[in-house]
């Protein structure tokens, strides 16, 4: 049993092709979005949302469940890509 299995794990999410146009786009202008613990040790059960766009690093107040975490993550790759493209992509 390694490391991984005793850690609590998100929720599997299906990435729709506007996430993947999101996660690319955004990649590939300097947009990281990613996930955090919101509590040490393995049996963490709650993340925040990182987000670090044009040299400025945000954190989310709020903590999201592993059944919510990865959906507002890409929530927030295409709020930026339709923000910065206006919609067009």
């Amino acid at each position: 049993m390694g490391l991984v299995d005793k850690c609590v794990q998100p929720d599997p999410y299906k990435r729709t092709e506007e996430d993947k146009a999101a996660y690319s786009w955004c990649i590939n202008h300097g947009i990281k979005i990613g996930m955090l613990a919101a509590a040490e040790g393995f049996k963490n059960q709650n993340w925040k949302i990182r987000i670090v766009a044009n040299n400025k690093e945000m954190i989310s107040p709020g903590e999201y469940k592993k059944h919510e975490i990865l959906p507002k993550l890409f929530e927030m790759y295409r709020h930026y890509y339709k923000l910065n493209t206006k919609g067009k992509g």
